[in-house]
This record gives structure tokens, C-alpha cells and sequence, in this order.
């Protein structure tokens, strides 16, 4: 690899985050090094903006983030105090909740999404505190979905959604409905550009780490893949030329992968103490 500046694009639940406790403290060394090094972490996860902003400030982040699969890429306001910007890819999320629930209806599919859903039925379903949970319903432009109804059924719900300009993704947890011309891997090329923009001399080498389906998109617009090992038991299979697989699931194996790639590129491992 020659010596051109990196950006890291990382999936969150199963891959920065450990996939059953959401903490990052094995990935601690890498993206203490990352921060040393000055290489933007970009944070690309199906969350919502209002999730990930505390999480943001605890990682010490201030680069952008993109959020809903996608959906959304948030500008953290700089200084603090001023109001962050934001540039959003398809429909507004009361938009597409109306419209799914009427298919529902129609078709009588057997699903329940985040809309259907109270902070404690949030809370069962993915183990989060209930203040989490309450930020994980701040949704703007998706909707996660647990399926309750047959494989036929989910491939006949593809297609309505299909057909009204909207796609299914699987995640570690639930399937996500959102706009077609929404996915982490249309995000991740917009940010880089913008990055290319604020210096045109830089030449930007994309890392996309993550452990899900719905991270395939975003491993094939990038220049390295890095697969972590998926404890969902749905792994990506993204068709690119460069992959990386880690060795480990959750933030164990994000720390070893980044620091193997650090080996490459920078000749500076990462000093575990």
C-alpha cells in the first residue's frame, strides 16, 4: 500500500461495539492510535443521529457520521455550541412508516417495526438501556423491522418495496426498510468526495470495517474490505478486490485488524501497554 492518507469507515453493533454489551473498550488502542495518527473515524452504522451523537463525544470523534444505513450523514457542530448540519439521501421517516404499515394492512404481512414498538419493547429486543432505547426511536428516514411471517412472504415484501422505490436490508438484529437511493455504500462515496473537496491534494485510501449484510455496500465502495466475524450468523460477502478478514468478532478483532493495516501503512503497530 503506497503512502496515501487513510479514513476508516466502521460499522458500530457486532464490530466497533461488541455485538451483546455495545462496549468498545477492546477497540480502545487502535482508535487511540487512529487519533494520534490523525485519521478520520467515520462512524457508519444503522443508528440514528440522536444515538450516535453521545456516543460520538464518548469515542472523542468530531468527523462527520453517517447514520439509518445511509440514510443520513450528520456534520457535528464545531464549536459545540452551534448547530450541526446534515445531508440526508430519500424519504422522511413518517412518509415511509405510512406507507409500510398501510402494505401490512393490505397484504397482511406479519412484521413489527420501530414505529409499532414502545421504549420497552425497544429494550427486550436489543438489550438496551431504556434512555438508549428511547434514542433509537428518534428515527428520521428508516425502519428496522423483526419478521414474523415466512421466507416466501419476506421475498413478496421485497418486491412491494421494490416497487415503490424503497429496499430491504438485513441486519445483525432486524431487517431495515429504506429509500433506494439510500446505503452505506452511496454514503461512504459522497463523504469521501466531500473529503477530496476540502483537500484536493490529499489522496484518500477508504478502510470499511463491519460484520453485517447491510455493511456489504459500504465494504464494495471502499478501497479495503475488512470482514468481521459475524455473531448474527450472517456474514457480508461483498465482491471487491481487496479484503481483510478479521480474527476475531466485535471490537477484538477491529483493534487487531486496524493495527495490522497500521503495520502496513504506517510501519507504527499499536502499543497495547
Amino acid at each position: 500500500m503506497d503512502r496515501q492518507q487513510l479514513i476508516i469507515f466502521t460499522d458500530l453493533d457486532g464490530t466497533l461495539l461488541d455485538h451483546h454489551n455495545y462496549s468498545w473498550a477492546p477497540a480502545q488502542p487502535a482508535l487511540s492510535k487512529l487519533k494520534e495518527l490523525d485519521i478520520p473515524v467515520i462512524i457508519c452504522t444503522s443508528k440514528t443521529a440522536a444515538e450516535v451523537k453521545e456516543l460520538h463525544q464518548n469515542l472523542q470523534l468530531t468527523t462527520p457520521f453517517i447514520v439509518e444505513n445511509g440514510a443520513g450523514i450528520i456534520f457535528p457542530a464545531r464549536p459545540p455550541e452551534h448547530k450541526a448540519s446534515a445531508h440526508f439521501f430519500g424519504k422522511p421517516y413518517a412518509e415511509l412508516t405510512q406507507f409500510v404499515q398501510q402494505l401490512r394492512r393490505q397484504k397482511n404481512y406479519q412484521f413489527t417495526g420501530f414505529s409499532d414498538f414502545s421504549v420497552a419493547e425497544v429494550v427486550k429486543e436489543t438489550g438496551l438501556e431504556p434512555n438508549s432505547a428511547a434514542l433509537a426511536k428518534q428515527r428520521l428516514f428508516s425502519e428496522p423491522i423483526r419478521w414474523d411471517d415466512t421466507p416466501e412472504a419476506l421475498e413478496q415484501f421485497r418486491r412491494d418495496l421494490a416497487n415503490h422505490s424503497l429496499q430491504l436490508l438485513r441486519g445483525g438484529r432486524f431487517y431495515h426498510i429504506l429509500d433506494q437511493k439510500a446505503d452505506k455504500g452511496t454514503a461512504l462515496h459522497w463523504l469521501t468526495k466531500h473529503y477530496r473537496q476540502q483537500n484536493p491534494s490529499q489522496r484518500w485510501f477508504s478502510v470499511a470495517l463491519g460484520d453485517g449484510p447491510n455493511d456489504q455496500a459500504m465494504m464494495e465502495a471502499s478501497d479495503l474490505a475488512v470482514i468481521i466475524p459475524s455473531q448474527s450468523g450472517v456474514a457480508p460477502e461483498p465482491r471487491c478486490g481487496k479484503i481483510l478478514h478479521a480474527k476475531a468478532p466485535g471490537p477484538c478483532g477491529w483493534n487487531q485488524a486496524i493495527h495490522d493495516i497500521l503495520l502496513l501503512y504506517t510501519d507504527k503497530g499499536i502499543d497495547h501497554g
